[in-house]
């Protein structure tokens, strides 16, 4: 039996603001605003997608995020975070895996899930 919201996909228009807490499962396409925090599940397989303007005040946790927008907050990803060359983040970004375009931006440190494990 699928889990609910396993393979859905939801996008949030440009001219979408939510303020408050976003919680979801399968794909998250933001193109608008949230002034709060959005979480999946660390187990899932949920990914986010920030386009392009997009903008969070908030923190993330997220298996998988590609930003292209802006995000300010911390983040925190199980599996994989890409920054593409619009990315703006200021905030930790707390990462299993994560790939970084020339271009992008990011005021705040990079910790490797990893690492962390490790130093416990």
């Amino acid at each position: 039996m699928a889990k609910k919201g396993a393979g859905a996909a939801s996008l949030f228009e440009a001219d979408i603001e939510v303020v408050g807490d976003v919680s979801f499962a399968g794909e998250l396409y933001l193109q608008g605003r949230v002034n709060g925090n959005i979480m999946a599940p660390g187990e899932s397989g949920a990914s986010l997608f920030l386009q392009e303007h997009s903008e969070v005040n908030g923190e993330i946790r997220a298996p998988t995020l590609v930003v292209s927008g802006r995000v300010a907050g911390d983040i925190y990803s199980t599996r994989r975070v890409t920054l593409k060359s619009s990315a703006d983040v200021v905030g930790n970004i707390h990462y299993a895996e994560i790939l970084v375009e020339e271009g992008a931006s990011v005021n705040g440190m990079l910790v490797s899930l990893g690492q962390t494990e490790q130093k416990l």
